[in-house]
């Protein structure tokens, strides 16, 4: 079942800015519902009040001074303020209320930043903030600034609540840590953090009203990645958790891309020798091939091709759940998985070469079906390496022998003793 795009309201009276901002807006996989005033916004929210966002003029024909806004809030909908009043009391006002962002209309970038402010509005309920303050009014306050931007946010007294809470939860990706603590001070707790959580896991902001001219180098020396001068304003705070958060985003992103094979996301060869690097003890190795490949691309075409790479990679993932898999390039694929068990791996290796022959794929040619074969070597004691090598010698056993097979064996036994399986 497919689900709908979120759909975001855009507010402007101008013509000329409505039909280009609803544009951009839909380019993101959003639906953009444009209105040019607020007795549309009112309607609009009568038809079907759910909206992932709003991008809301300040001034309109019938509410000049930003009376849209209580009604967009009260509907609990996240707004984007986009105006051509830049003046201080304007700017103070607007950012008063819990609106996501405040962004003048003069500015050459401003759709842009629209734009990544409704990107940010939709991944940001699936990241996590730590805040870390003694003070329970102070982390109140980021609290409130943090759900402007629909952030998860948790809490911690001290350096000690935090480590725990960073041990135990996952999807943190920023830390927001005043230096004034009880017990362990914010610099401490950061270098801490750094022995076990590196930059491309989370971002950690030092946050201090001290006055003291070193206090940044000290963060940054033990690990952090910015710092803020209290008091700071709602925008300021923004820019650079936005940007933190970010960062490792796009280190994660740089990561995954390097560790992922682009067509199967399954890891790559790289990544799968990273994985079991210095592995020796009690496991299993099995090297899957799939059959007569160049037939099927020379045969169906190479889009139909990468159907059959990517279907095999989803049942091998569905058998193997807790276990390395990678592709290593072309039509192989790699399984490790521990603890050793010759006898289970060969039954669900064979499962699995069952499951990829019962499967059809339908092309515009007709229905295609394939075959793999299968090689496994399993050890008490050994390095990849030979385990590969002995791994492969199986596969080869089977594509001799006739294909859609699953040879296999521990690496003392003689191949005419390996245990086969056949169609």
């Amino acid at each position: 079942m497919s689900t709908a795009a979120p759909r975001i309201l855009v507010i402007e009276d101008s013509l000329m800015l409505i039909r280009p901002l609803c544009r951009m807006v839909n380019k993101q996989s959003f639906v953009a519902v444009p209105v040019t005033s607020m007795a549309e916004v009112q309607q609009a929210l009568a038809d079907d009040p759910r909206f992932m966002a709003a991008v809301a003029d300040y001034c309109l024909p019938d509410a000049p001074s930003g009376e849209v806004l209580p009604l967009l809030l009260e509907n609990r909908i996240p707004t984007v303020v986009l105006t051509a009043h830049n003046d201080m009391q304007t700017r103070e006002r607007v950012l008063s209320m819990p609106v996501v962002d405040y962004i003048p209309k003069e500015s050459p970038s401003a759709f842009e930043y629209v734009m990544k402010m409704l990107r940010r509005i939709r991944i940001n309920p699936g990241i996590k903030v730590l805040v870390v303050d003694d003070s329970q009014a102070v982390r109140q306050f980021l609290r409130m600034q943090l759900e402007r931007h629909l952030y998860q946010v948790l809490e911690a007294a001290d350096a000690e609540e935090a480590l725990g809470i960073l041990r135990r939860e996952t999807g943190i990706k920023l830390v927001l840590t005043d230096h004034d603590m009880p017990g362990m001070d914010g610099v401490r707790m950061t270098s801490t953090v750094r022995r076990f959580l590196d930059h491309t896991r989370l971002a950690i902001i030092g946050i201090s009203g001290s006055q003291d001219p070193t206090m940044t180098a000290r963060f940054i020396k033990a690990g952090a990645d910015d710092y803020l001068q209290k008091p700071f304003n709602y925008e300021e705070f923004f820019c650079r958790v936005t940007r933190n958060v970010e960062f490792v985003e796009n280190l994660q992103a740089l990561q995954e891309s390097a560790n992922k094979d682009p067509l199967s996301g399954l890891s790559n060869r790289r990544h799968f020798f990273a994985q079991v690097a210095g592995l020796r003890h009690n496991y299993s190795v099995a090297v899957l091939d799939i059959d007569l490949f160049k037939r099927i691309n020379d045969g169906y075409g190479h889009d139909i091709g990468d159907q059959v790479i990517c279907q095999t990679a989803r049942l091998l993932e569905s058998f193997f759940p807790d276990d390395i898999i990678a592709r290593f390039g072309g039509e192989e694929f790699v399984i490790l998985a521990q603890p050793m068990d010759a006898p289970g791996m060969l039954r669900q290796l064979d499962k699995l070469r069952r499951a990829l022959a019962n499967l059809i794929i339908s092309t515009p040619l007709g229905d295609l079906r394939f075959t793999v074969s299968i090689g496994m070597a399993a050890a008490v004691e050994a390095d990849i390496s030979p385990l590969l090598k002995q791994a492969d010698n199986y596969l080869y056993q089977a594509k001799h022998n006739g294909r859609n097979q699953v040879c296999g064996g521990m690496t003392d036994q003689p191949s005419d003793e390996a245990s086969v399986a056949s169609a």
